[in-house]
């Protein structure tokens, strides 16, 4: 269990903490020179049972509101400092509302100083504290009169405090490992130290371990849970883990040490945001922010999505816009601070980790964010499966929650396709309905077009209402060519009983082009080299061939340069055979070297591959289409910073 302190500054937190624990949490020269709590401090309370509670002490300035929010990652229960001569002070209320829209529901008011004023004034502080905790939505445990000075108050709040945590059913370890990283160091002999809080899931000594968001692989060496030498430390917990492989640069606040291959830094974070009831005006679109995430911050901007504003005391869908990424997971909390850091305006409460570059406030999406906005997760990838007419990723589904793929049977019926190297999932009812509308489409194309054996599937992708892409447009076509409800040649489909062919003059000149087309060795002729072969015009010769395009006889794969259906399927298994002896990508060489062919040739055809997804690029290199996405082996051999 952890308990984070809250209160004003000069409220006695720190001596209230030292009080019942014997730890002085100021740690730091500075600290104990001005009687000030700057950083951070951490304190044990042992119960009678052999539990071990943790204590975060957090800064009670204005000036290190930032390091107070750092301390509160995750929190079981809130200690709120009031001082009986001062009552509430603006950092009483700041720290309450901060607290509130981080997700802590249970408090205990601790009136400090108690020996100070007399009882009257004591149930006055006592009764305006309460109603601020109340007010925000926090269910106050007790309010116990203390004061370290006489004791008052100590042993009745040490044992409550006890009952507390022995009453607190221990959280199960659910989803990877999240450690939100609020200290690093060297210790001599041993390496790389860092301490949080575990947010989620466990770690054994030796489980692989990943610092987010700089991507760094590491092994966890040795444990400390609760400060204590351990094997295991788990969900709730207070731990200390020694880092293998790294240094003293390598991690710093802010970071997350995770389980690895879960999640993933993001830039766009989709989120409900809610606003103080306390801000004198509406929160805007596009205003600009801090954004607090476990113990770091970076800025950004907030992108509203059901509105131009949100009024105080009101929330709404929106989207984050970070300038440096955070590590989120489904249901993390954030805290708004104005673009001054002066004020906290309110808090969001993430829905998907990685929201969308474009689309974000589609009715489409808009419902998405709906659905997935449920504590049991397989209902949530139900109800999302269930809308998602154009398909669903499960593997960002589960990596926004923190999850492995095997979390949670995948409802059915469904239908698998690829999309961007990843396999996406879509209602059996759903991709139905698009087939559907894939034979219609087609066979309005051959009603209306004597001229031509079909449309192209870049042509049926658009002539289909929806929103559905070209890539789920083009998984319903394979799927129905597979089955022989369609056939295809070359980029055409059409249906298997069709039969439109060129006329006798076209055919004549057709077979006098493939033969010049499909050379025996070499690249074949690009445009004008073509046309002066067949004494023509290029400009005639390229409407000839885009009529022959249209009965599936050729394809352009570039602006002057067309293939027949054969040879783009030679070179696709060619390039095909190329990326699986070279996972580490290929470049254009290997490809002209391979299939015997001119420089340009081969850039014209990688393209074109890279447009049908045979192949995706990076810099100079193309890849298999399942890495898209994957790090790969040249991002693997620099240490991002």
């Amino acid at each position: 269990m952890i308990i984070a302190t809250a209160g004003h500054v000069d409220h006695g937190k720190t001596s209230l903490v030292a009080a019942l624990t014997g730890v002085d949490t100021d740690r730091l020269a500075e600290e104990k020179r001005r009687g000030l709590t700057i950083d951070l401090g951490y304190a044990w309370l042992d119960l009678p049972s052999g539990r071990r509670a943790g204590f975060i002490d957090v800064p009670g300035h204005e000036r290190f509101v930032r390091n107070m929010v750092a301390g509160l990652s995750r929190v079981d229960l809130g200690l709120l400092a009031v001082a009986a001569d001062d009552g509430v002070m603006p950092q009483t209320s700041e720290h309450v509302a901060v607290l509130s829209l981080l997700g802590v529901r249970q408090m205990v008011i601790a009136i400090t100083k108690a020996d100070r004023v007399t009882g009257e004034s004591i149930a006055h502080t006592a009764a305006a504290a309460e109603a601020l905790t109340h007010g925000h939505g926090i269910d106050v445990r007790t309010v116990i009169a203390t004061s370290v000075t006489d004791r008052r108050g100590l042993p009745e709040l040490r044992r409550y405090l006890e009952g507390a945590v022995e009453d607190l059913a221990e959280p199960a370890p659910e989803g990877g490992f999240r450690l939100a990283v609020d200290r690093s160091f060297i210790m001599k002999g041993a390496g790389l130290v860092v301490t949080g809080t575990v947010c989620a899931g466990e770690v054994s000594t030796g489980d692989p371990l990943a610092v987010l968001p700089a991507g760094l692989d590491t092994r966890a060496r040795t444990l400390h849970g609760q400060a204590r030498p351990a094997e295991r430390a788990v969900t709730g917990e207070r731990a200390a883990i020694n880092l293998a492989g790294l240094g003293r640069n390598d991690v710093r606040r802010g970071d997350w040490i995770v389980t690895p291959q879960i999640l993933a830094p993001s830039r766009r974070i989709d989120a409900t945001v809610t606003i103080l009831e306390s801000e004198r005006r509406a929160f805007s679109h596009w205003q600009a922010v801090h954004v607090h995430h476990g113990t770091g911050h970076v800025t950004g901007r907030v992108a509203l999505l059901e509105g131009p504003e949100i009024a105080p005391g009101g929330s709404g869908l929106a989207q984050l816009r970070l300038d440096a990424p955070l590590v989120p997971a489904w249901n993390d909390r954030l805290l708004l601070r104005d673009i001054s850091a002066r004020r906290t305006i309110g808090g969001a409460r993430v829905l998907d980790a990685a929201g969308p570059a474009r689309g974000r406030a589609r009715p489409e999406r808009l419902s998405h964010l709906k659905a997935v906005d449920r504590d049991d997760h397989e209902e949530a990838l139900g109800a999302l499966i269930d809308i998602a007419a154009t398909g669903l990723d499960p593997a960002a589904f589960f990596s926004s929650r923190n999850l492995s793929p095997d979390a949670c049977p995948l409802p059915g019926p469904l239908r698998r396709f690829t999309r961007d190297g990843r396999e996406h999932v879509i209602h059996a009812r759903h991709w139905n309905d698009l087939a559907g509308e894939v034979l219609d489409a087609v066979d309005g194309d051959h009603a209306r077009r004597q001229d031509r054996l079909g449309p192209t599937a870049r042509e049926l992708h658009q002539l289909i209402s929806g929103s559905a892409d070209s890539v789920l447009v083009g998984a319903v076509i394979d799927d129905l060519c597979r089955r022989g409800t369609l056939t295809r040649r070359g980029v055409v489909v059409h249906r298997p009983e069709r039969k439109v062919e060129p006329g006798a003059k076209d055919r004549a000149l057709w077979d006098r082009t493939e033969a010049a087309i499909e050379v025996a060795s070499g690249s074949p002729p690009s445009l004008h080299p073509l046309a002066a072969t067949l004494e023509t015009t290029p400009d005639d010769l390229r409407r000839f061939l885009e009529r022959m395009a249209a009965f599936g006889l050729v394809v352009r794969i570039a602006r002057n340069r067309y293939l027949t259906p054969r040879q783009i399927t030679e070179a696709e298994s060619a390039v095909r055979r190329l990326l699986r002896e070279n996972p580490d990508g290929i470049g254009v060489g290997e490809v002209r070297d391979a299939l015997g062919i001119g420089r340009n040739h081969a850039v014209d055809l990688l393209e074109y591959l890279d447009h049908s997804g045979v192949t995706w690029r990076r810099g100079m290199l193309r890849f298999a289409p399942e890495l898209k996405g994957d790090p790969g082996p040249l991002s693997r051999m620099v240490r991002v910073p």
